[in-house]
């Protein structure tokens, strides 16, 4: 059984111009400092709970 694959030719050539919003990277840095601050508050109650 043989494969035949085609390409075209200017496939992988072409820039696509990446237009970020301005919030994003405040909306990114925000999500990991909640999830960060998620992840200790559930670790000290843990440990509250064992050790209480």
């Amino acid at each position: 059984m043989t494969t035949r694959l085609s390409v075209q030719p200017d496939f992988g050539h072409k820039i696509v111009p990446v237009q970020r919003n301005a919030n994003l990277k405040r909306k990114a840095w925000m999500a990991v400092f909640a999830g960060s601050a998620v992840f200790w508050i559930a670790a000290a109650l843990m440990i509250w709970r064992i050790w209480g």
